[in-house]
């Protein structure tokens, strides 16, 4: 990163289909999406689901919006609402905010200043997996199928992606919150690229015994699976995570699920910068358990867990004590991490719900709080730092 590159954010993509329509067949090397469901994923349900007929949330009284476009004319894009609460939402005073995306809007919510932000955005030409991405100063929304994207500048109304963004294909969270890296699928490989699509010169070269679908590895690195166990790609080579599955990532920890030659299994924290590896002593289901997210702070994860003939319901486990809280929230069974996200702090969790309502978890007692305002259907999450 130069001296003139912007200031970091926080970057988290995609989320799942969830609908029962035909879908556009997608090209070969589509292992670079995530479709077990871990970290930053990229799989998105595009609005076109089962929660469509949601009404829309309707805007307080305090909102602005743009006027019609006169008659006749081409359509302008509609200018966000801005909503003032007049307070810090949750009491929250730091500078954080929090991203979400629905079919028809993005939403950024600044706590500390008490302000909602609400922008309409094209409905999306495809029912396939879509990387939501948040950068230093923007949204970009780019489908994975060869449909237009947009992007959503912040004040700004809606626009067409260009660029490296304007291409189909998977996206994962660059090693820096001002990067991403992009899909090249002539050439089998991912370019680094910052957020107004100028290339950074890196790239990563898929390997070619790749098995199952690429993640994002939670430090800004793909993951992927390919004999012998789960490997994080770097410019420097490839590193081999674990031998067992991958069960949450976070930006300074993996959590892992290894057995032995007798099929006896355990849970492992492993930190990413130095390798040191430590039991914890989580007792889940192994056949009912989901990926998930680690906290920043590396003490938690959030999972979510299936029983027979129920709704997920999303976990908190704590990753010192192997302690396991239920959270009072079920989601659907199509539910994968971007519907989830940490505060930068740890102290909350973010959930979108069965029906794209938005739940904010305090982690510290495990229960729900209100935010206090309306907001549309949100089907993914994301923060940007502070």
């Amino acid at each position: 990163m130069t001296a003139n590159d912007p200031p970091g954010d926080i970057i988290e993509i995609g989320g799942p289909v969830r609908d029962d329509r035909p879908r556009r067949p997608w090209r070969k090397w589509l292992p670079l999406v995530l479709v077990a469901g871990v970290g930053l994923a990229v799989y998105a349900r595009t609005g076109a689901d089962s929660r469509a007929d949601r009404p829309p949330a309707t805007p307080s009284p305090s909102a602005t919006s743009a006027a019609a476009s006169p008659s006749g004319a081409t359509p302008r894009p509609a200018a966000p609402a801005v909503t003032e609460l007049g307070h810090p939402l949750l009491g929250i005073d730091a500078g954080w905010q929090l991203y979400g995306r629905g079919p028809e809007s993005v939403v950024r919510v600044e706590f500390a200043r008490g302000r909602v932000t609400t922008t309409p955005v094209p409905m999306l030409r495809s029912t396939g997996p879509v990387n939501f991405l948040v950068g230093p100063d923007r949204v970009v929304v780019r489908p994975l199928d060869a449909v237009p994207g947009y992007v959503v500048p912040d004040g700004g109304p809606a626009a067409e992606a260009k660029d490296e963004f304007s291409r189909s294909g998977a996206a994962l969270p660059g090693p820096d919150p001002t990067s991403v890296w992009v899909s090249e699928e002539e050439a089998g490989r991912m370019l680094l690229v910052r957020f107004d699509g100028r290339r950074t010169g890196q790239a990563l070269v898929l390997p070619r015994s790749m098995q199952g679908f690429a993640e994002p590895d939670g430090a800004g690195y793909p993951l992927v699976g390919a004999t012998g166990g789960v490997y994080s790609l770097r410019p420097a080579g490839v590193r081999r995570i674990t031998t067992g599955e991958v069960l949450a990532v976070g930006p300074r920890h993996w959590l892992a699920r290894e057995c032995d030659e007798r099929l006896r299994c355990a849970a492992v924290l492993i930190e990413q910068r130095t390798g040191a590896r430590r039991a914890v002593p989580l007792r889940l289901p192994e056949n009912e358990v989901s990926r998930g997210l680690i906290s920043p702070d590396g003490t938690r994860a959030a999972i979510w867990v299936t029983s027979s003939g129920a709704l997920p319901r999303v976990h908190l486990l704590d990753l010192r004590s192997g302690g396991n809280v239920p959270v009072e929230l079920a989601v659907d069974a199509g539910f994968l991490p971007q519907g989830m996200v940490w505060s930068p702090d740890s102290q909350w969790l973010f959930v979108a719900d069965t029906v794209g309502q938005l739940h904010a978890v305090e982690v510290a007692s495990a229960r729900l709080r209100e935010l206090g305002v309306g907001l549309p259907q949100l089907d993914q999450l994301a923060v940007r730092a502070g």
